[in-house]
């Protein structure tokens, strides 16, 4: 519209060749047709370049193609990736960043809902930047990182995903073992692997721990059980006093 008032001035009509003046009329005129076509309603995408008429040409009849204005839409915000963005070409071992200890920072665009996840075995590990896919096998719990560095921002999501499906269809998918109590108060902890009961002596709580590389995992239930039933004694009391010298000890003296 500006240019067009522009050529509207008497002060640019002035001192030009008569094919230059039927050239800026013809322009003026396509700049009219194109602003009461579009309408106030109409929107950016459907709004041609100025001086070009309905038919798609210029103001020296050449075909000149319709502008198109693309907005994003969806939501998202710009986030700088610490160790990098890779792509297919990163993604071969040989191509990866170098040295891979220190930082190769950029700066993207990323979609609000991208750290969502549906499956909560498939969890975004933000201080590694990597897409993180947990599953029990073989009584374990495992891990297989895919880093955003190698395979890109939404590759990566995506081969979390395939990874998670190929361990389905094979099988290898397993529930976490559940080790039942014996009784209340009884309970195996899986970190210290040991048998631990609570019990009351004195009208104090106490707890006991038994473990099950020392005393083998069903010796080890069955000395909680019996420290639970008899809180005094127990299957293993406690000594009064100094504890004996052992039988070398006594040779030597």
């Amino acid at each position: 519209a500006l240019f067009a008032v522009l050529l509207r001035s008497t002060a640019l009509r002035r001192g030009i060749c008569p094919a230059a003046r039927r050239a800026v009329t013809s322009v003026i005129e396509s700049a009219d047709q194109a602003s009461s076509s579009t309408g106030p309603g109409s929107s950016d995408a459907e709004i041609g370049a100025p001086g070009v008429s309905a038919d798609g040409e210029d103001a020296f009849g050449e075909l000149v193609p319709s502008v198109r204005v693309y907005r994003r839409s969806r939501a998202e915000h710009q986030r700088i990736f610490r160790w990098g963005v890779g792509n297919a070409f990163r993604m071969q071992s040989q191509n990866r960043f170098t040295p891979v200890h220190k930082p190769h920072p950029k700066e993207v665009c990323v979609r609000d809902d991208y750290y969502e996840s549906d499956n909560p075995n498939i969890v975004w590990e933000e201080l590694n930047e990597v897409w993180e896919v947990y599953w029990y096998e073989n009584s374990k719990l495992n891990a297989r990182p895919f880093p955003v560095k190698k395979f890109g921002v939404e590759r990566a999501k995506r081969e979390a995903y395939a990874w998670y499906e190929e361990l389905r269809d094979a099988g290898r998918l397993k529930t976490k073992k559940q080790i039942p109590s014996p009784q209340p108060g009884v309970f195996y902890d899986a970190r210290m692997q040991d048998w631990v009961c609570f019990f009351w002596r004195d009208n104090r709580p106490l707890s006991r721990c038994f473990s099950a590389n020392k005393f083998g995992f069903d010796g080890a239930q069955k000395l909680a059980v019996a420290k639970q039933n008899d809180p005094v004694n127990g299957v293993l009391p406690l000594r009064k006093g100094k504890p004996l010298l052992k039988p070398f000890r006594k040779a030597v003296q």
